[in-house]
């Protein structure tokens, strides 16, 4: 009997401190776009996602950690979406549904881009794809030199309004930057 309490305490528990991460994830992005990065305190961030200071720290380590977190949460989403570029194949469909995805996420992505995170945000995507310490060398570089130009373009789209077609610029992705 006191192992069912304690197993819905312990759910409960859980549930909480997942609302509480995407409290502050979203404090976070809200912030970004009102304010600079470095302006931004703890204290006005647990402010505005509800919670304590002992439950920011519970989780992350500092705003920066949070920030990480963030890119690495909404990129595996992408890739659970979409699936991961480094296949065998990929081909324009997937670079349409990619930046599909990013046209459905552009507050989050402007969010962190208007915070002059773009370095941050590619550099945690390397991260991502040199994660396999056995990939050869000629292929870690491939995928970083993918991972720029990607982004790059992503940037560029979305800074200019994401005024050119989806389907432009999945084709020249496809043309142009094979991994």
């Amino acid at each position: 009997m006191t192992e069912n309490k304690t197993a819905g305490l312990k759910l409960h528990n859980e549930n909480l401190n997942k609302i509480i991460c995407e409290s502050l994830q979203q404090a976070l992005l809200f912030l970004m776009n009102k304010q600079t990065f470095s302006s931004i305190t703890i204290t006005a961030l647990c402010k505005k996602a509800g919670v304590s200071r002992v439950a920011f720290y519970n989780n992350y380590n500092s705003k920066e950690d949070l920030l990480e977190k963030i890119v690495l949460e909404h990129i595996k989403q992408l890739i659970e979406k979409i699936g991961s570029p480094f296949r065998e194949y990929t081909n324009a469909d997937w670079y349409s549904k990619m930046l599909e995805s990013v046209k459905e996420d552009v507050y989050y992505l402007k969010s962190i881009f208007n915070a002059g995170f773009k370095h941050e945000y590619l550099a945690i995507i390397n991260k991502i794809v040199l994660h396999n310490p056995d990939i050869p060398t000629s292929k870690k570089y491939l995928r970083v030199a993918w991972v720029g130009g990607v982004s790059n373009i992503i940037i560029h789209w979305l800074e200019n309004g994401m005024q050119e077609p989806i389907s432009e610029i999945a084709e020249f992705c496809y043309k142009n930057l094979s991994v």
